[in-house]
């Protein structure tokens, strides 16, 4: 190699499809439009030079979209006796700060309870207490004896007034209590026993009543006598019998309705021996003077 030999000759500058060469002021054609493929051109060195087609170039993706390599994030280490954080997953978290399953807890026992209720209105279970406050229906009520008895009129219309006006209206309103008593207190504790056992001790506490504020003529005292002791009894039955309610004790109950049934037949068997005593009451007055 001589040191005084220049740079070698650099080749043309083609066109991408290989037609044109830059002559170092404009392009020039290879060949002449037309000819066979040749590769005649302005450099004849060049005319042999096959020119292969330009493969196409795949464009690099823009900035904007190039991924980073992503690395995984340090798992912190809470061995320190930190605090742990809540990993729960928002989707899993119980909303309105966990008040949610309260809220069913007191529905479900809201549920409990009504059916409950409805069980005991059918007797099939036995809720004592959950009509406990029911009031005697307005036909259970009955005339109220007056504060200062009228002590008027012969014995007869006195005992009348009596046994007719305060006594036997008194007796039929407690008399519409009886039924109830014999159906639902037949050995169960249920709501419809404690409910017809009230109601007969509402209007037997009213016969009571009736006795001790009336004007009784001395014609029928006896018997009235009995009767105040027959319903004191049936008033004592039913207290017993309705106090074994709270403690569920069906035998007190059982007793009590028995016993209160045994003073209702001694009451039913004096208040008939009082009428038939009412009749003492007219006396017959036979006139002073003797016929001549």
């Amino acid at each position: 190699m001589s040191i005084d030999a220049g740079p070698p000759a650099q080749p043309p500058q083609l066109s991408p499809d290989g037609n044109w060469v830059w002559d170092g002021s404009q392009w020039q054609p290879v060949a002449s439009a037309g000819a066979a493929p040749v590769h005649a051109g302005v450099f004849k060195a060049y005319d042999a030079i096959v020119v292969e087609p330009v493969a196409p170039t795949i464009e690099a993706a823009p900035p904007a979209v190039q991924y980073e390599q992503q690395y995984p994030l340090p798992v912190p280490d809470y061995s320190y006796g930190g605090s742990q954080p809540d990993l729960t997953p928002l989707w899993q978290k119980t909303k309105g700060g966990g008040y949610g399953r309260y809220l069913y807890f007191v529905a479900a026992i809201a549920l409990f309870v009504m059916v409950l209720i409805v069980l005991s209105s059918m007797n099939f279970v036995q809720l004592p207490f959950i009509n406990a406050g029911s009031k005697a229906s307005p036909s259970q009520a009955a005339a109220q004896p007056s504060p200062t008895p009228d002590t008027s009129g012969p014995d007869s219309v006195r005992a009348d007034r009596f046994m007719t006006g305060q006594l036997r209206p008194a007796f039929t309103v407690f008399d519409d209590t009886l039924p109830g008593v014999q159906r639902y207190c037949t050995g169960t504790l249920s709501s419809s026993c404690f409910d017809a056992l009230t109601a007969a001790e509402q209007q037997v506490k009213n016969v009571a009543a009736v006795i001790a504020k009336a004007d009784i003529p001395s014609c029928i005292s006896v018997g009235t006598a009995k009767l105040k002791a027959d319903v004191k009894g049936m008033n004592d039955q039913l207290v017993s019998a309705l106090s074994g309610f709270p403690d569920n004790n069906k035998y007190t109950v059982q007793s009590g309705v028995r016993g209160f049934g045994n003073y209702v037949q001694a009451a039913t068997s004096d208040y008939t021996a009082t009428e038939q005593a009412q009749k003492k009451c007219y006396t017959v007055v036979l006139p002073t003077w003797v016929p001549y």
